[in-house]
């Protein structure tokens, strides 16, 4: 029997659930499963499982994991049991639909694939990143995509969304040993620098290019907008709408400054598609809230 180590911890919603593989499968521990289900009777709920659908686990006297000594815990097909034994299982919407889908979607592939769960950081934790990184960009006059480039090559991560907890902190040191220590920046490491091409572009090519600018500024207002609500309302959702929000800026503001440059020579005409030259035209790209 091949039991993991640590018992490894991811966050549905407010509710924390712990994990363990064994043989590599994923059992869970019985009492996070019945407080994120509401089930009110745990110990019933356990008898009513088969043998093999549950167990039990020494966790020590972590104090990370809650307390010590043995613990109830329940196999994947368990699990299922739990939820479908619920009242609102198949109601859609409803905390053992969207516990479900997220277990299934998420956390066993990543169990099956690596023997663990590790969940991704939230935008609140990634503050501090982002913050080093604007420094670096203020102090060293790169722009934002090289900067992010220099982090996900140096942890081999394809967005800093994928870095772990504890590799956070070592982001963080990294960017300041650059910024504090005038670690060199090599050509290497930045990102090869892109051939310039010529292409030929319709006035009605142009012009939806503007508009496809603005459909996206005001996307991100619009997210803007909601983000406190669905923060408020403890939505599961509420950290990628943030993202929508406020990462992709940097992209918004680049795309302005291209759109700019090669519309220069057009003139906002209020009467024609190129009415959208005023949106562009009035972009403040030092803006945090965008207007949608």
């Amino acid at each position: 029997m091949t039991i993991q180590s640590e018992l490894s911890t991811f966050n549905f919603e407010s509710k924390s659930i712990r994990t363990l593989a064994i043989n590599n499968e994923p059992w869970f521990v019985a009492k996070d499963l019945c407080d994120t289900l509401g089930i009110k009777n745990p110990s019933q709920a356990l008898e009513n499982l088969d043998e093999d659908e549950r167990s039990m686990f020494n966790i020590g006297r972590s104090k990370v994991h809650g307390g010590g000594g043995e613990v109830n815990i329940v196999s994947e097909s368990g699990m299922y049991t739990l939820i479908l034994r619920c009242r609102d299982a198949v109601k859609k919407g409803s905390v053992p639909h969207r516990f479900r889908k997220w277990v299934t979607a998420e956390v066993l592939p990543a169990i099956r694939k690596t023997g663990k769960y590790e969940s991704k950081t939230t935008v609140d934790e990634r503050t501090g990143l982002r913050n080093a990184v604007n420094m670096l960009v203020s102090k060293k006059g790169l722009i934002y995509s090289d900067a992010y480039h220099l982090i996900h090559q140096r942890f081999n991560v394809e967005s800093i969304e994928d870095l772990t907890l504890e590799q956070l902190p070592e982001a963080v040191e990294y960017v300041h040993k650059i910024i504090l220590e005038g670690e060199l920046i090599t050509e290497a490491e930045l990102p090869s620098r892109e051939k310039k091409f010529t292409f030929e572009f319709t006035e009605y090519e142009l012009q939806q290019l503007i508009w496809l600018w603005f459909a996206f500024k005001r996307g991100v207002g619009t997210f803007q907008h909601i983000e406190k609500a669905f923060r408020v309302l403890g939505s599961n959702m509420s950290g990628q709408i943030y993202g929508q929000a406020y990462e992709y800026l940097s992209v918004l503001r680049s795309t302005n400054q291209i759109l700019n440059r090669i519309t220069k020579e057009f003139e906002i005409d209020p009467m024609t598609n190129w009415r959208a030259l005023e949106h562009l035209r009035q972009f403040d790209p030092k803006a945090v809230k965008i207007d949608f």
